[in-house]
């Protein structure tokens, strides 16, 4: 049993991690997405990370969210394509039997830290997220 405890534990990536606490926070109302949402986090500081698709073929969404996450000393971090942050943040159409039939695209989107509970902030994949951001 602890075997498999142990490679689960190793299987554990960034890009899994992210989601996973992509998808927590999307559970906790805790996730702002798109440029106004996300604007209005980063403004008001309630944002703890901001996640920005690089797949965005618009120059000045991309600046507006640099420059803000810049001006308000925010963690940016980058994924590469719309269609993954989309995934991640919930942004999915399924069909009857429950398989993916369409994902929307997601350019940004920010984790809201004050209403986040501590049980999201104690898990493994929030701290491979903040040791990330860190570096």
């Amino acid at each position: 049993m602890s075997d498999e405890v142990e490679e689960v534990d190793e299987k554990l990536d960034f890009a899994t991690a992210m989601a996973q606490v992509l998808k927590d926070a999307r559970a906790n109302d805790c996730l702002a997405r798109g440029l106004r949402e996300v604007c209005k986090a980063i403004e008001s500081k309630k944002a703890a990370f901001v996640v920005m698709a690089d797949s965005c073929n618009d120059d000045k969404y991309k600046k507006c969210i640099q420059a803000l996450c810049k001006d308000c000393k925010i963690p940016r971090v980058s994924v590469p394509k719309s269609t993954t942050l989309g995934g991640w943040c919930g942004l999915i159409r399924t069909d009857a039997d429950k398989n993916i039939t369409k994902t929307v695209g997601c350019s940004s989107c920010a984790v809201l830290e004050p209403n986040l509970p501590e049980s999201v902030k104690e898990t493994e994949a929030w701290g491979m997220v903040q040791d990330q951001l860190k570096k």
